[in-house]
């Protein structure tokens, strides 16, 4: 069986791209080439959803389009070359008084084997702190593809930045949106983005509170803890000794919690209050069958108690 060589160029910054293989996943991510031939043995995990699949599965859609392009130009120009010798064959075989056959070749098939490129270079690049390898993503990533090795905490001050920017970007996004979809419309989205990103800083924060924990203690929890303020301060008890008023005053703890009580009922209730939000939140500004109102300064209050909670915990159980 024939066999072609395929030639793969990295990036302009020497990247090479990757795509998960995990069908519930497929995130794409680049990774040093030299890092990929030196470093990478026969495993490869995914830097977002920690998937681990053979070396060999991580080919991009677009990387093996052109796998197949190559394939095929090199079949149809091996077709056409046994094609040419066996007429020319026949030509040769039948030239006699009673039977003439002429072949006369069609356009010729060029068998092309371009070098495979890359996607355009990305913004965000990060170096595993254990096995120095490089590899760059959009948005967040959570697991070194060569040796698995999860950052948590670079993950969570990156999706915390983005969170941020997004806030920032929130009366220049709704000036766009008045000029597409009109006043009123573009007042909705923008509020429901800003909702949103109430509810990416405490996802984010549930999300590393629960890979800090696991590495700790080597055990999981239950879906949400960390969304309850309480319930992930004794966790953090129980796993290093400190609970959250280690690193944040009493009434940022009211907050963070009351904070946490507005995502849930904007989550989960459409925003109208209840007996159980007023209960949990201990917030007196509404009664029940009001709808909540969330401003732009609570996010990034929100933002700031996070990022220093996060601060301590990464230095007591790092």
């Amino acid at each position: 069986m024939d066999s072609i060589e395929v030639m793969i160029r990295s990036d302009e910054k020497g990247y090479f791209d990757r795509e998960c293989p995990n069908e519930e996943c497929l995130y794409q991510f680049k990774i040093k080439l030299n890092d990929w031939k030196e470093k990478v043995s026969d495993e490869v995990h995914c830097p977002m959803c920690g998937f681990v699949a053979d070396a060999d599965k991580w080919w991009t859609q677009e990387q093996l389009d052109s796998m197949r392009e190559i394939a095929t130009s090199y079949a149809m120009n091996k077709i056409q070359a046994e094609l040419d010798k066996s007429f020319k064959k026949l030509e040769r075989s039948t030239r006699n008084k009673f039977i003439k056959i002429k072949y006369k070749p069609g356009k010729r098939i060029s068998f092309v084997n371009n070098p495979i490129g890359q996607m355009e270079e990305w913004e965000t690049e990060i170096v595993c702190p254990e096995c120095d390898t490089g590899y760059s993503v959009i948005g967040t990533a959570y697991f070194c593809p060569c040796c698995g090795h999860n950052n948590v905490k670079s993950a969570l001050v990156e999706s915390l930045v983005s969170i941020e920017k997004m806030v920032d970007s929130l009366d220049d996004i709704e000036a766009l949106l008045e000029e597409k979809v009109g006043k009123d419309t573009a007042r909705d989205m923008t509020r429901k983005m800003l909702e949103d990103s109430l509810e990416n800083v405490v996802s984010a924060f549930q999300k590393y509170a629960e890979l800090l924990y696991s590495q700790i203690t080597n055990k999981k929890v239950r879906v949400n803890d960390f969304q309850m303020v309480q319930k992930g301060s004794d966790l953090f008890k129980d796993a290093c000794g400190k609970e959250y008023s280690a690193w944040l005053s009493q009434y940022e703890i009211d907050r963070m919690n009351l904070l946490f009580q507005k995502r849930h009922i904007l989550e989960h209730n459409a925003g109208i209050v209840d007996d159980k939000y007023i209960q949990k939140s201990g917030d007196n500004n509404y009664s029940v069958g009001q709808h909540i109102v969330l401003n732009k300064s609570e996010v990034y209050e929100l933002l700031n108690i996070i990022n220093k909670l996060c601060d301590g915990l990464a230095q007591e159980c790092d």
